[in-house]
């Protein structure tokens, strides 16, 4: 089974540069900034984002997708036009259109099958196991981004390098991701639309197999 990663390349930004006369491992300045955006997610659900993602590595071919991805509760689900993560809470659904195979695990092997992580890890990673900095702030087109970089509390431990964050000032959102892993693979999450509060049908949370003739089941679950 191929892992599917969903990231995006991100876009060259000029950012004007902070100084700062002392280095903190958890930049004050930073923290404001999370904070804020931490406090918007936690007092909203039913999210809806648009994104284009990929991911790369010297070891990996380079690809780039476009999706949907949703979230209620402890549910979420991703559909891009080749693949397809649905998760209720329980169970990981991975379905690959290429090879019309299902790879069904169990939610706490979800990242195992995917590569990817829930859109609620997404909108929460910098809440623990990092120190944060914050880089500067710049406008690009019509909004004002900040940057915001994290680096892991115990490096040799965590999977990730560094993760770089660009936020909507004003919209206090994320705009993207950037994912440097210590294994070289590289990935970019690029959100394009953010839709909070709207009803979400059920059904995107359920994976139908009767919409895939002849799709085989690989339950990998015990």
């Amino acid at each position: 089974m191929k892992k599917i990663l969903l990231f995006v390349a991100i876009a060259t930004l000029s950012f004007k540069a902070t100084s700062q006369e002392k280095y903190t491992d958890k930049d004050p300045k930073a923290k404001v900034i999370l904070d804020r955006l931490s406090a918007k997610h936690k007092v909203i659900d039913n999210i809806v984002i648009d994104f284009s993602a990929s991911f790369s590595g010297v070891k990996i071919k380079s690809q780039t997708l476009s999706g949907t991805a949703y979230k209620s509760g402890k549910k979420y689900a991703y559909y891009t036009p080749d693949y397809k993560v649905i998760n209720d809470g329980r169970s990981n659904w991975l379905f690959v259109k290429s090879e019309n195979e299902v790879t069904i695990t169990s939610n706490e092997d979800a990242d195992e099958g995917s590569g990817l992580m829930s859109p609620t890890q997404l909108l929460s990673i910098w809440e623990k196991g990092f120190k944060y900095k914050f880089i500067g702030e710049g406008k690009v087109g019509s909004k004002t981004l900040q940057e915001v970089r994290l680096f892991p509390d115990s490096p040799k431990k965590s999977k990730y390098h560094t993760i770089t964050l660009i936020i909507d000032k004003v919209a206090n959102e994320l705009n993207k991701v950037e994912i440097k892993g210590r294994d070289g693979v590289n990935m970019v999450y690029n959100i394009k639309d953010f839709k909070s509060g709207k009803t979400i049908n059920d059904s995107k949370f359920k994976f139908d197999k009767s919409k895939y003739p002849n799709c085989s089941v690989n339950d990998m679950r015990f």
